[in-house]
């Protein structure tokens, strides 16, 4: 009798272990998600290019470049948290805005890499590409962004940090007598290849905002993908400004002003609740913060269209 009133007390406790242990996860899981979503950003600061002389090198204007197009990836990769898509336990579905502007800058970051790979590290189309850009594009960039990995190798982190590396690699060659340096040469048809990217991002984005099938409770979602997009299109737009005077002499200083304007208010917005104007036409009274950061995107592609106009004459 006393053996059963022992094992059972015995068996008690370890229930009553077993509801420690798992009540101090749960608290220590709800503290990390409330930290990581106080402490995460999705308003992060734009690239800010050096100004470039007239006498600035080709290895100078080269990472500029390198920088402008990886600036938005690196400073997620570098964040407190950082990369958020693959983290396990729910996090991506509980913290959707950070996950999903980080989402953003993963899908326009891979076609920039591969646009600009194209058209400012070589002399002509029929040239090879250099293995280290090749490599960040097709190689690194594309990897799924929420695989962590095992152990933390072949993670989404590791390959998105190995393209940047490779691209900084490649711009730091250009004018060195290094086996493998690298080549930079940006020409008119180069400058229009990267603003018309620029222009079909934004176009995506608001393609993706003017669905109207955009739920309520989904339009979160749609709104901070379209930021994370527009963050690598902003700081891309800077870079290319800085190395080519052209952009702002043949595409017009007002055309270029109200782009960059739009882009920072794209930036900026982060509203504390997102609401999609309470039904599909968004004619109630509650706000429509859908409408409003498409308001802005639509603006900055048409100014970019201008700009590409305007180069074409």
């Amino acid at each position: 009798m006393k053996l059963n009133i022992m094992e059972k007390a015995k068996e008690g406790n370890k229930l009553v272990l077993s509801l420690v242990i798992f009540s101090v996860f749960v608290v220590l899981y709800i503290l990390y998600v409330t930290v990581v979503g106080l402490i995460s950003s999705t308003c992060a600061k734009a690239y800010d290019p050096p100004v470039l002389e007239q006498t600035s090198t080709d290895q100078e204007k080269a990472i500029v470049i390198a920088n402008s197009l990886t600036h938005a990836l690196d400073q997620q990769l570098s964040s407190t948290f950082g990369w958020l898509p693959n983290d396990i336990l729910f996090v991506p579905k509980i913290l959707d805005n950070s996950t999903n502007y980080q989402k953003g800058i993963i899908y326009a970051t891979r076609p920039a890499s591969d646009i600009i790979a194209k058209t400012v590290s070589r002399y002509g189309k029929n040239d090879t590409l250099d293995s280290r850009l090749v490599d960040a594009t097709s190689r690194y960039f594309v990897y799924s962004s929420d695989v962590w990995g095992f152990w933390f190798i072949y993670d989404a982190e590791g390959k998105y940090r190995d393209g940047i590396k490779n691209w900084l690699s490649w711009a730091q060659s250009v004018d060195t007598n290094a086996k493998n340096a690298g080549i930079y040469n940006v020409k008119s048809d180069d400058v229009y290849a990267i603003l018309k990217y620029c222009n079909q991002m934004l176009e995506y984005a608001l393609g993706n905002l003017n669905d109207v099938n955009i739920g309520h409770f989904d339009s979160d979602n749609q709104i901070y993908f379209a930021k994370g997009i527009c963050s690598v299109v902003e700081n891309v737009l800077r870079g290319l400004i800085a190395v080519d005077s052209s952009v702002v002499e043949r595409g017009g200083n007002e055309n270029v002003t109200a782009a960059l304007e739009r882009l920072t208010s794209i930036r900026d917005f982060n509203p504390t609740y997102v609401f999609a104007g309470g039904s599909k036409k968004g004619d109630t009274m509650v706000p429509n913060h859908v409408a409003s950061i498409a308001r802005h995107i639509d603006i900055a592609s048409n100014r970019i269209n201008d700009i590409m106009t305007s180069m074409e004459k």
